[in-house]
């Protein structure tokens, strides 16, 4: 959330130094949080629908990340149209868009992501795991595996 909310203070003369710190805490975050993540998930069925789990866990890691760019964009985009409408600029060509109209459309796209970081933070404090009692019993032998099903 540090880093989204760097983000937001982006301006047309940031500079490189700014924006690498604030990428990298974006990074050490989502990497710290994909992890416990998946954990807590798969702690939470059966082992023997671990293989399952686990490919529903890879697609519910990279579905959202494909699906975050286009709403992204789309805020984004929002963001400049509407900043910039007062401006006439949405009916001039994209090159001759000032960077400060194109900075503020990042600040609207991260202002959203920060904030849907704050909700993501309060359903992690507020979810409870549930580890299903082949992880509870402490017997690390496990029963071969009939199938997936």
């Amino acid at each position: 959330m540090a880093g989204y909310f760097l983000m937001t203070r982006l301006h047309a003369d940031t500079g490189p130094g700014f924006i690498v710190l604030a990428l990298v805490l974006i990074g050490l975050g989502l990497g710290t949080m994909m992890t416990p993540v998946s954990n807590v998930i798969m702690q939470s069925v059966s082992k023997k629908y671990g293989g399952m789990v686990s490919s529903l866990t890879s697609l519910e890691r990279f579905a959202p990340l494909t699906l975050g760019i286009a709403f992204f964009n789309l805020v984004f985009l929002q963001g400049v149209i509407t900043i910039a409408k007062h401006e006439e600029v949405t009916r001039q060509a994209p090159k001759a868009i000032q960077m400060g109209i194109l900075a503020s459309g990042f600040d609207f796209a991260f202002l959203m992501s920060f904030i849907f970081g704050i909700f993501i933070l309060v359903l992690a404090i507020v979810t409870r795991p549930k580890v299903h009692p082949d992880y509870r019993d402490g017997d690390e032998e496990e029963t071969p595996g009939i199938g997936m099903i």
